[in-house]
């Protein structure tokens, strides 16, 4: 199995859903200082190393929004990537156990998605739209 598609969407430096394609085998990611190098493997950590820390800050989330989009929806990031079946993968496999309950499709070769969400909960979406100061302090990073 092997990682097909990353899409990022409000996530640092990239606001709109950005899709990014793997092949099966060693894929390389090259570019300029502040491409996104960066935020394509912080991303990745999040959908899978499961000994990482899952809480965003502030810093985390796209700065081009306008003022407009903040105040009437809570910023969301969310991050999907597309799992395919390897070519010369067994039948039954591990990784097939591993991504059973993430498949959308079983013919062959298999797929699989997961997807991490940062949100509001819906609960306090009012409080957010409605209350300044809880728009304010909610996403702050503490260190």
């Amino acid at each position: 199995m092997y990682i097909s598609e990353l899409t990022l969407t409000n996530f640092r430096g990239f606001k709109n859903p950005t899709k990014i394609l793997f092949t099966e085998g060693t894929n390389v990611i090259i570019g300029h200082n502040n491409s996104g190098k960066t935020t394509v493997i912080k991303g990745l950590e999040l959908l899978f190393d499961s000994e990482k820390n899952k809480r965003l800050c502030i810093h985390d989330f796209n700065k081009n929004l306008s003022i407009d989009e903040i105040k009437t929806n809570p910023p969301k990031i969310t991050i999907t990537a597309k799992l395919v079946e390897s070519e010369n993968e067994e039948d039954y496999s591990d990784d097939l156990v591993t991504v059973s309950t993430w498949l959308t499709k079983i013919e062959k070769p298999y797929e699989a998605l997961i997807t991490y969400e940062f949100f509001l909960p819906e609960k306090e979406r009012d409080d957010y739209t409605n209350n300044p100061k809880f728009s304010q302090s909610t996403y702050l990073c503490h260190f």
